[in-house]
């Protein structure tokens, strides 16, 4: 494909008008889409369908039917096809027409787009109101990620599109390793899972999975539980204190650094958090503990697993990223960004107004999910941060039903497990739209203002 982008300001005052023109990058995002099908996620296997018609077909104006403008122009890398979150988003649009009091969405000018005899013709049109700044960078995206971007005050769904969520193994021993897994290895194969059983062991294990290949005897139903690998460790700090009850107030993740990393600590309302740090190393799974002191700290628990290889359940409640705990404070007004190796290292994050810490899940054994991490966002049902610690309130939505795990990322789709009830497994496949399918960097910015309209005319063409 190629795309050719024209941008015309017109001053409401004088009438003069600016044109400015360039060419594209055109990204992997889409040919990913279509070569990826984790765990045979994109097939009907259990009579759930799948229809892509209107939400990715046509391509135009669908899979490709919406327009990001940012401020700072963009990495020019088709493998990289997702805006760092410190780059302003200063406006979007979509396929249809803005009837919101939105400033930041224009609207598609239904006259003039049209579908040409080898591509698209997109115009969209904003008022003097909308999308004022600074635009360095323009971009094709799918067609929700142009109602709201990363989720707005008027809309806190579209970045994330539910495909497929489908029940699996109902064995209660692989349903505890679906709802504990830390990582995954989609191309290899295989997911680490660690939780503590009624013993007080740490039970670290490496399961085999139809990611990417699907042997003679597999149901693509997340009915195998094949067992790689298995490791016991005993701590002694990061313990339940009665083992009979068979849950704890911890969560593990992966550090992305060569280490899994566990915290244990219930809510806390009277400052001072205590936190049980476990850090445990992927290549000889020898590990550390520490009991870590935040001053002044008032939290909410970091997080909760239960019913370990009986009636397994898992709330995700804080996030680890780049070396920093993410967790709400007690009263919810607040994150707190910790400093994983230096617990003197703590910053609030103001979030404005209390969240309403809520996950879309009515049913407790399917896990709740408060906080995930997406790329290099930190989002809530009602916030996100970006990596300048910045906050955007959006409409309270959390749109990952079933889940019970982070949301791990491959290509444009994002992947998780879950429960149903306590009958089942759950698989889940999301797609995170606001991808670019182009990438389009202006050799000059341009200024847009509140005395001038702005159209946008984007060709995108097979060569």
């Amino acid at each position: 494909m190629k795309g050719i982008t024209e941008i015309e300001l017109t001053d409401v005052h004088t009438g003069k008008v600016e044109k400015y023109t360039e060419t594209n990058l055109v990204t992997n995002a889409m040919a990913d889409f279509f070569s990826h099908n984790i765990d045979g996620m994109l097939f009907t296997i259990n009579g759930n369908t799948n229809d892509l018609s209107e939400n990715m077909l046509p391509m135009c104006p669908n899979a490709i039917g919406g327009i990001l403008l940012f401020s700072d122009t963009i990495e020019e890398d088709k493998n990289k096809y997702y805006a760092p979150s410190a780059n302003p988003c200063v406006g979007y649009a979509s396929n249809d027409v803005n009837a919101t009091t939105n400033i930041m969405r224009g609207s598609m000018n239904l006259t003039e787009t049209k579908k040409l005899d080898n591509g698209y013709r997109f115009v969209w049109d904003f008022t003097t109101s909308q999308a004022n700044g600074t635009i360095s960078c323009v971009a094709l995206t799918h067609k929700w990620a142009g109602i709201a971007y990363m989720g707005d005050g008027y809309n806190g769904t579209g970045f994330v599109w539910t495909m497929r969520s489908r029940s699996g193994n109902s064995d209660s021993k692989a349903r505890t390793a679906y709802i504990n897994a830390v990582g995954l290895d989609i191309d290899n194969n295989f997911f680490w899972t660690i939780g503590i059983n009624t013993e007080n062991e740490l039970v670290i294990q490496k399961v085999r999975a139809s990611f990417t290949s699907v042997g003679l005897n597999d149901t693509m139903l997340g009915s195998n539980y094949d067992v790689l690998f298995e490791i016991k460790l005993n701590p002694t700090s990061f313990v339940m204190s009665d083992p009979k009850k068979n849950e704890g107030s911890y969560d593990l993740f992966d550090g992305k650094d060569g280490y899994w990393y566990g915290f244990w600590g219930g809510g806390n309302k009277s400052g001072n958090a205590s936190i049980t740090k476990i850090k445990i190393n992927k290549s000889d799974f020898s590990f550390t503990e520490e009991r870590m002191t935040l001053n002044g700290v008032t939290c909410q628990s970091v997080g909760y697993h239960g019913g370990y290889n009986t009636n397994p359940q898992r709330n995700v409640q804080s996030v680890l990223q780049n070396g920093y705990l993410y967790m709400v404070s007690y009263d919810k007004t607040n994150v707190y960004k910790i400093n994983i190796e230096n617990p003197a290292d703590v910053k609030e994050i103001p979030l404005g107004s209390a969240t309403n810490y809520g996950c879309s899940d009515d049913y407790y054994n399917s896990g709740k999910n408060y906080l995930v991490n997406i790329g290099d966002w930190i989002i809530g049902s009602d916030f996100m941060i970006n990596t300048e610690d910045k906050v955007f309130r959006k409409s309270n939505n959390a749109p990952w039903t079933y889940t019970s795990t982070p949301l791990f990322q491959y290509g444009p789709y994002l992947f998780s497990f879950g429960g149903y009830y306590a009958n089942s497994t759950r698989q889940n496949l999301f797609l995170w739209t606001p991808y670019l399918a182009t990438i389009n960097n202006l050799e000059t910015s341009v200024i847009k203002t509140a005395d001038k309209t702005m159209k946008i005319t984007y060709t995108i063409q097979e060569e």
